[in-house]
């Protein structure tokens, strides 16, 4: 799929945003939040793999962000 079909599918679910299923996000127009893209993937809209290049293309990635673990929280 290209990043325009999976926006397109993206659309099928809400966003972090505010944004309902169908409508545009709350920001500029033509641009999806990543959030809503991962929501599709979990949603089962389009697969990990589509979303993992959704973001690799994107270079969200810089290799500095960081994950936190909340069992080492405990």
């Amino acid at each position: 799929m290209t990043i325009h079909d999976l926006c397109e599918q993206a659309r099928g679910t809400a966003c972090a945003c505010g944004a309902l299923p169908g409508c545009p996000c709350a920001c500029a127009p033509s641009h999806y939040h990543y959030a809503r893209l991962a929501r599709a993937a979990r949603a089962g809209l389009i697969t990990t793999e589509d979303f993992a290049q959704v973001i690799c293309d994107a270079d969200v990635f810089t290799g500095l962000g960081t994950v936190t673990d909340p069992g080492v929280l405990a």
